[in-house]
C-alpha cells in the first residue's frame, strides 16, 4: 500500500492511522479518501488488528475538505464513501485523538470514530451552508448526538468547543496536549484486552441495528449473539472466569 496523505502503522493489534497533510491542515482531498478507505479495509481484513487510533498530525486534526479545487460544474451524489469506517464493514472499535480544528467531513469521520477524545482546544464546526453547501452527513448526525446541537452545527453553522462537546456527548474526555496520544493508547490497550468477538459483535449490532424497528433489530441481535456465544472466544472467557485467570483471546 502506496500512501502519501496519511501515515499507517501496525503496532502490535493496534492500527495508527494519522492523517499527514499539515501543511493543509489536513484538507482532506480525493486522494486521502481513498487512502483512508483502503486502510479501512486493510484494519478490517487483518485478524491481528483489534483496534485502531485515529489522529491528526500538525496544528490540527482536519480543517474539512479541501475546497482549493472550487466547486464541480454538474454535482452528481454517487453515495461512496470508502473512507467512512461504518460502510466498510469495519466492526473493530476506532479511537479518535482530536485536538484543535475538527471541522466539516473531518469531523465525520471523527463522529465515524467509537471513543472520543479530544484537547481543551478542540472546536468542531460545519461551516458548508456559508459556502452553499448542504452537508453530507446532515441525515446521519441525528443519530449521534441531540438533535438540538445537530442544528446548531448544522443549520447556524455554529462551533462547539471541547467543554460542550463532553456535556453533550460528542466526546468521552477531554485531556491535556500532552496526555492525549497516551491516553489514546491506553484506551486502545483496554480495548485490545477484551474479547474481539464480542467487542466486534456489539458493535456490529450497533452499527446495524441503529436505525431498525424492533423485529429487524432482534433479527440482527439473534444473528451476533449466537456468533459469539459460540464462538472460541466465548470457551476461553469461561476458563478465565472460573481460573481467574489471563485471557490469551485467539485472533
Amino acid at each position: 500500500m502506496e500512501l502519501t496523505t496519511v501515515e499507517y502503522e501496525k503496532d502490535g493489534p493496534i492500527a495508527r492511522v494519522r492523517l499527514n497533510r499539515p501543511e493543509k491542515l489536513n484538507a482532506m482531498n480525493a486522494e486521502m479518501h481513498a487512502e483512508l478507505g483502503e486502510i479501512w479495509a486493510d484494519v478490517r481484513d487483518d485478524r491481528t488488528i483489534r483496534a485502531a487510533i485515529l489522529s491528526g498530525n500538525g496544528r490540527c486534526f482536519s480543517a474539512g475538505a479541501d475546497l482549493s479545487g472550487g466547486a464541480p460544474e454538474e454535482y452528481v451524489y454517487t453515495g461512496h464513501f470508502p473512507d467512512i469506517s461504518q460502510t466498510q464493514g469495519l466492526y473493530k472499535p476506532i479511537v479518535a485523538a482530536l485536538h484543535s480544528h475538527v471541522v466539516g467531513y473531518g469531523m465525520w469521520i471523527a463522529m465515524d470514530a467509537d471513543i472520543r477524545i479530544a484537547t481543551p482546544d478542540t472546536s468542531f464546526w460545519l461551516p458548508e451552508p456559508q459556502w452553499g453547501i448542504a452537508t453530507i452527513p446532515a441525515a446521519w448526525f441525528p443519530r449521534i448526538m441531540p438533535w438540538a446541537i445537530a442544528s446548531e452545527l448544522l443549520l447556524l453553522a455554529g462551533r462547539v468547543d471541547a467543554e460542550r462537546a463532553r456535556e453533550v456527548g460528542l466526546v468521552n474526555r477531554i485531556v491535556s496536549p500532552d496526555e492525549l496520544a497516551a491516553e489514546a493508547d491506553s484506551v486502545a490497550q483496554r480495548l485490545c484486552e477484551l474479547s474481539p468477538r464480542a467487542v466486534q459483535g456489539m458493535k456490529e449490532s450497533m452499527v446495524r441495528g441503529a436505525a431498525l424497528d424492533y423485529a429487524a433489530l432482534d433479527h440482527v441481535t439473534n444473528l451476533v449473539q449466537t456468533r459469539v456465544m459460540n464462538s472460541e472466544d466465548r470457551k476461553m472467557g469461561g476458563k478465565v472466569f472460573a481460573e481467574r485467570g489471563t485471557a490469551d483471546w485467539p485472533d
